[in-house]
């Protein structure tokens, strides 16, 4: 990249229109560049320069820089003339290096207990010290939650695992995450950037869920924001209170139910309750071999259907052309444990088909079916009983399901088992409770897919003492009985 193409690059960048593609490369080019970080930190300190001029500090006492060095100057010069403003844009930044006064960081953060992170300066220096984010600086949060407190006042929770940039102080790019934000008014303008789209707020409350190989999503809670698609069309939306857009792949946007409960607004102030492990499975290594699969409606067996870790992928995948089901051969479910997966995939329905993904209890690892399906179909909750088990539920928040997520299958006793959505025991929903009218006996556990490619990661079962059995009858829907 010449220099030319890097300055350009980098003012779109500080603007926050630069396209995710072409931020790959910048961010490429800081990694491996030590000019191209150098030309990029004196473009964020005229940047600093410049807005702080606009609110009346003068950090140049040479030469009034609001004559030379404006924003909408440069653009135009960009065409005609940009390597002499650039020399002189070098002359100016070089006083004001030596002369500017110690401003407070853009951003500061705290963490919850338990959180594991990362910081690090854009081209993999040094990290900062201390809690804050300095602009140019990535977190990596590997697990935990972090709040973010921005100097103008906005203010942010960021789910782990989670990437984060901060390109400038009203402008965050999250490459992955869950995060939550809640903007004043003095502060309306504020954006969030993510691989698939950028979103300027107009005074609000708001989450954005962004993961790799999903489409980002917007949830306003309050207030209005609107939102640009990087991508095909590069539609803009205005998303207003009580809306969620998903972001399509060829720039336009569709609206779908609104997630409160994808979203925390307050720091937890105890570490994530994991249980002590009795099983777990993070498909880092190909341990198929472990699993049993067959088509649970035919009985027929499913050769290529599923893999584990398959170009070091490190994630179990079904690949369904009709009903597909996986089984531990060791791994059960007793009293008091937990039986845990994330679920990376949507189940979306496409023509004529309804796929389905679930997490199912198996009395025989080699046999057909199962004793209990916990099921989503097309991205609705079922639970429904097979051989020869019979048994009731309830539903207690069987609200529609947007990937990825975490869900998990406890075992109060003999019959009773409650099925839970959410990242940690301490963030984690009810869906429902479950009752078989007679002891199964020992549960394998299991997952399935149909007519569809899913894939699964982290599958464990834990042992979590103190029950969590809370909340029978009076907030719950009786669900049907499956006879």
């Amino acid at each position: 990249m010449n220099r030319r193409e890097l300055e350009m690059q980098l003012q779109d960048l500080l603007e926050g229109v630069l396209d995710a593609s072409a931020l790959d490369g910048l961010q490429q080019e800081l990694r491996e560049n030590p000019e191209a970080r150098e030309l990029y930190r004196e473009y964020v300190r005229l940047q600093n320069a410049l807005q702080m001029r606009s609110a009346g500090v003068d950090l140049v006492g040479v030469v009034p820089m609001d004559q030379v060095v404006e924003r909408r100057q440069r653009r135009m010069m960009r065409n005609s003339g940009f390597a002499a403003a650039a020399v002189l844009l070098v002359g100016l930044l070089v006083m004001a290096f030596f002369m500017v006064r110690e401003q407070p960081s853009a951003l500061a953060f705290t963490t919850s207990p338990g959180t594991e992170f990362v910081l690090s300066g854009m081209g993999g220096e040094d990290s900062p010290q201390g809690m804050v984010i300095e602009e140019g600086t990535r977190l990596e949060i590997k697990r935990g939650t972090v709040e973010l407190k921005f100097a103008s006042g906005v203010r942010g929770i960021i789910k782990g695992p989670a990437d984060l940039t901060l390109h400038r102080k009203d402008l965050l790019y999250l490459a992955r995450g869950t995060g939550w934000f809640e903007v004043p008014e003095e502060a309306i303008g504020f954006q969030v950037s993510t691989p698939d789209l950028v979103l300027t707020d107009l005074g609000t409350e708001f989450g954005i869920l962004t993961q790799p190989d999903f489409l980002d999503e917007v949830h306003v809670f309050s207030g209005k924001v609107e939102v640009l698609n990087r991508y095909g069309l590069k539609r803009q939306q205005l998303a207003v209170e009580d809306e969620a857009w998903v972001a399509g792949p060829a720039g336009r946007w569709k609206k779908i139910p609104l997630r409160p409960d994808h979203f925390i607004k307050k720091l937890p102030k105890t570490a994530p309750k994991a249980g002590t492990y009795v099983f777990q499975d993070d498909f880092e290594t190909d341990t198929s071999s472990d699993y049993t699969s067959i088509d649970y409606a035919r009985g027929t067996a499913i050769p290529g259907e599923f893999s584990i870790d398959s170009e070091n992928s490190n994630v179990l995948e079904i690949r369904a052309s009709y009903g597909a089901q996986v089984v531990h051969k060791e791994a059960t479910l007793e009293v008091g444990q937990c039986f845990k997966t994330d679920w990376m995939t949507q189940v979306v329905a496409h023509n004529s088909v309804k796929p389905s993904t679930s997490q199912v209890l198996n009395n025989d690892p080699k046999g057909v079916g199962y004793n209990v399906r916990l099921r989503v179909d097309n991205g609705v909750f079922e639970i429904d009983f097979r051989r020869g088990s019979e048994g009731s539920y309830k539903w207690f928040n069987n609200s529609p399901f947007t990937a990825p997520d975490t869900f998990w299958v406890e075992r109060y006793s003999a019959t009773e088992f409650a099925w839970f959505r959410g990242a940690s025991v301490n963030e984690r929903t009810k869906i429902a409770e479950i009752t078989f009218e007679s002891d199964p006996g020992k549960l394998f556990v299991g997952l399935q897919a149909y007519k569809m490619t899913s894939r699964f990661d982290n599958l464990a079962i834990t042992e979590q003492g103190e029950s969590s059995k809370v909340g029978r009858g009076d907030d719950s829907a009786q669900g049907e009985r499956d006879d």
